[in-house]
């Protein structure tokens, strides 16, 4: 997405000074027309301190003051994921429009509440899922689409780092919606979402940790034509934290970290898939490969690699972003308030919602629900 575009004012709050709040307002400075106007925390020194740092107009030290902020045109909320319906129904009830971070909500119940309020309210509404406007996401999109690939028949993407592990912390507390599948299953779940279109299911299994959260999980999404999404996402480990798109006619390989990218490979068959390879007579030269120790082991280590490398042709698409990559949301976010769209058609509000039924689901599934959650 060229964020050149982006001509007209739009002002800015932000909710939180956390690391993603930081990020975010420093890549609006990469926005043209984008002005951070006020910052809010619960502790005064830390909203001034941000304010200072980003140049803010104004800090708050709660949210009503950054809400009714008249010079304030859309909140950016940072906060921790359990107060997100609190803080975005406090931001649409006094008029502001809402970009709000992943997960949008902890439950389907929370997000709808808050997706009611800003349809009924008519305000700009939005999850901040950031990697669906980043330039190689929409690259990636647009090729499975285009049939470049064939017809889809895996995703298989991966997300987890080792996290230090300590019960009042956020991701290991079921009090403020902690667990790997809020933090980075949701992730997952919307890239196969974006690919692959909604699941027509989806199933997993999750291992629970001694806090009662979900530490690590695998889910299985089967799709539209047959195509299956496999998704893993983890608290305690380092995954590859890539993905992978395999067709009939290649695949798409889109290098760590797969939610922020710099570069994408896409790899050509030359022959569609499913063309049977060609019977080699009884005798001929890889059957005499094989039969001799040594000449197996020098096909494998070098023969194998140099014949598949002629029959694909792969090349790689390369992208660095100027910033950390929040810049193109903010983007999206300020090309629909210049539309008058009420919502992103890159990040539908329905969908959202849908992607929050299955996370739902699997928490159910698993036998855990939050504590003050409804069931």
């Amino acid at each position: 997405m060229n964020t050149a575009g982006t001509t007209s004012v739009v002002r800015w709050g932000i909710l939180g000074t956390g690391v993603a709040a930081r990020a975010f307002a420093e890549d609006l400075c990469l926005v043209p027309g984008a002005v951070l106007s006020a910052v809010a925390s619960r502790q005064t020194e830390r909203a001034h301190a941000f304010a200072s740092q980003f140049r803010a107009r104004r800090a708050h030290d709660t949210v009503a003051g950054l809400a009714g902020d008249d010079d304030v045109d859309i909140v950016y909320i940072a906060s921790p994921h359990d107060r997100h319906r609190e803080h975005a129904l406090a931001c649409l009830s006094a008029g502001r429009a809402l970009l709000c971070e992943k997960p949008f909500a902890r439950t389907a119940a929370e997000a709808r509440e808050v997706i009611d309020r800003a349809r009924r309210s008519r305000r700009f509404c939005m999850e901040a899922m950031w990697m669906r406007f980043h330039p190689l996401l929409l690259e990636v999109r647009s090729m499975v689409r285009s049939g470049d690939l064939g017809q889809i028949r895996l995703l298989t993407a991966d997300f987890g780092y080792p996290t230090a592990f300590d019960p009042e912390n956020r991701f290991f507390d079921p009090r403020q919606g902690g667990g790997a599948l809020l933090d980075r299953g949701v992730y997952l779940i919307s890239l196969a979402h974006f690919l692959l279109g909604t699941p027509e299911e989806i199933v997993g299994r999750a291992s629970i940790g001694p806090t009662g959260v979900d530490e690590q999980e695998s889910l299985l999404c089967s799709h539209d034509g047959g195509a299956l999404a496999v998704l893993t996402s983890s608290l305690r480990s380092r995954l590859r934290n890539e993905a992978v798109i395999i067709g009939t006619h290649g695949q798409i390989r889109i290098h760590e970290p797969f939610y922020a990218p710099r570069r994408v490979s896409w790899t050509r068959s030359v022959e569609p898939a499913g063309t049977p390879s060609r019977v080699m007579p009884t005798g001929g030269w890889k059957t005499r490969i094989k039969r001799i120790r040594l000449l197996r082991r020098a096909f494998e280590t070098i023969g194998r690699p140099v014949l598949e490398s002629m029959r694909r042709n792969t090349r790689s698409i390369v992208h660095h972003a100027a910033g950390h990559g929040y810049e193109f949301e903010a983007a999206e976010a300020m090309r629909c308030l210049g539309e008058g769209l009420l919502e992103s058609p890159l990040m539908p509000l329905d969908e959202t919602l849908a992607i929050l039924d299955s996370t739902d689901r699997l928490r159910r599934s698993w036998g855990l629900t939050f504590p003050d959650e409804s069931c």
